[in-house]
């Protein structure tokens, strides 16, 4: 029996905009949050929650519950983290493009695959753990799943399910407040919708 997999990314944060999050613990902004208002009854019977650690998502998940969502004990569980940036946190694209030394990091990025961020984390150790997770929701006992997350782990969960290289991860905009939802069966995945 296949497993339906419901993948909320968390609201919009206070972070400025278009840079770089992803280790850095800031909160949600407040803002946007109405449109998880109807994301809740599409949701509202899932067996299992699961939820990054993260306080962005943490929020996001006490928001849904606020509105009456039944998350039941949702599991927090380090391997939906969003990836470390590591020194490029917190900067936009344009910031680091700027610095002559950080240009030729940014070049090597496009190789992905091997890359590694400055002072953070490797990008297969990061691909790695989104695959460990995504197979316990494929061969969980509860035939629905939810996990509160964030765009790149949704993106490259996509990319794995449906067995694109990872490394296009971008072709899938992630937005924020929004539920993406895969079919999961042995053979691999079906996207069934994405920023519903």
């Amino acid at each position: 029996m296949p497993t339906r997999l419901f993948l909320l990314r968390h609201g919009p944060t206070a972070a400025p905009p278009g840079c770089f999050v992803g280790s850095s613990d800031v909160p949600l902004s407040g803002q946007g949050l109405a449109r998880l208002d109807s994301i809740r009854t599409q949701v509202q019977h899932v067996d299992s929650w699961y939820c990054s650690p993260m306080l962005r998502t943490r929020q996001t998940l006490e928001y849904l519950q606020r509105k009456g969502c039944s998350t039941g004990k949702p599991f927090f569980d380090e391997r939906l983290r969003e990836i470390d940036f590591g020194c490029w946190e917190l900067q936009t694209f344009a910031d680091i493009a700027s610095d002559q030394e950080q240009q030729k990091q940014l070049a090597a990025w496009n190789a992905y695959l091997d890359f590694v961020f400055p002072q953070g984390e490797a990008v297969a150790a990061f691909i790695a753990r989104v695959h460990a997770v995504l197979t316990m929701f494929s061969t969980s006992e509860h035939a629905t799943v939810a996990a509160v997350t964030h765009g790149g782990v949704i993106r490259t969960m996509i990319c794995l399910a449906l067995g694109i290289s990872p490394r296009n991860y971008l072709l899938f905009d992630v937005q924020p407040a929004s539920l993406t939802v895969l079919e999961l069966f042995s053979e691999g995945g079906v996207l069934r919708g994405l920023n519903l």
